[in-house]
């Protein structure tokens, strides 16, 4: 059974954040270490969790202090199904999460998250899903986009959208991802917005007249369901710079300043900025004040 600590106390409507800033600043606070192993990273709702492994049990990780020393290596996050198990082998993976052996059994070949294969074929249940394909604003910029339906809004909030806006109901994994590409390149928009791109978004106010006008152009050329905003990230946007992104492996180190899709941005010297859905797979030290 899992073990979880909650990481955010509530005051009304509005996420409050431990102020980190003179634990970090005071050489004679009294720390201690330890290393874990990141599991996920997920949104429940507009709250995020970072869930790491350690010593036999599940815990929440405090976002709010962030004093962290990151592992260059991946290694498997372990199996999810009746209950979390540890990946007995610790295997070291790379372009995804989990080995073979630990990964879902209804995804039977990995590869058919990013490229599907042929569906018919398949005696996994992932890809025969329906899935939906659309339309997603970070900030005024658009990307084409495509996840199971039923976790759509979810999964917006993961990449950090600002707006959203379906586009096609597709009865399975390879058919969303061929209408994916075919309107991507019918309306010139990108199925990518790279990460540096969508942080510098974040020192600009959301301008919802130019995401309307854009939304609007491409209503005259496909049909398109209404267009939807997500705006309750932990984070008070525009910020005054623009965050830089640091890569994921070393040490991070800063009072952190809001949270918004894979992005924490925390104070150290400048706007920093952590990939955290970078994290599942990795160690991770951990100093406690």
């Amino acid at each position: 059974m899992c073990h979880e600590k909650t990481i955010y106390p509530y005051l009304g409507c509005a996420i409050v954040f431990q102020d980190a800033h003179e634990l970090l600043k005071s050489r004679q606070t009294i720390f201690q270490e330890r290393e874990v192993h990141a599991v996920s990273y997920r949104w429940n709702g507009f709250v995020p969790s970072l869930k790491v492994y350690d010593d036999g049990k599940i815990e929440e990780i405090d976002l709010g202090l962030i004093d962290f020393n990151i592992s260059q290596n991946k290694y498997c996050v372990g199996s999810f199904e009746d209950g979390y198990s540890p990946c007995h082998g610790s295997r070291k993976v790379n372009k995804f999460m989990q080995c073979s052996r630990c990964a879902p059994s209804d995804i039977p070949r990995l590869e058919c998250i990013y490229e599907p294969g042929d569906c018919t074929d398949c005696p996994g249940g992932f890809c025969k899903e329906e899935h939906a394909v659309y339309v997603a604003f970070h900030s005024i910029l658009p990307k084409i986009g495509m996840t199971v339906k039923k976790r759509l809004r979810e999964r917006l909030i993961e990449q950090g959208a600002d707006a959203f806006a379906l586009l096609a109901t597709e009865k399975n994994r390879k058919e969303a991802r061929q209408a994916e590409k075919e309107l991507s390149d019918s309306l010139k928009i990108p199925q990518k917005i790279g990460r540096n791109t969508r942080l510098k978004r974040f020192a600009k106010k959301v301008d919802r007249s130019i995401i309307e006008r854009k939304y609007r152009g491409i209503r005259n050329r496909v049909s398109v369901g209404k267009l939807k905003y997500l705006k309750d990230y932990p984070i008070s946007l525009p910020l005054r710079a623009e965050p830089r992104l640091r890569a994921t492996p070393g040490i991070h180190r800063g009072t952190q300043k809001g949270i918004k899709g894979p992005f924490l941005i925390y104070e150290n010297g400048g706007l920093q900025a952590l990939t955290l859905s970078d994290l599942p797979g990795r160690k991770i030290r951990i100093r406690e004040y």
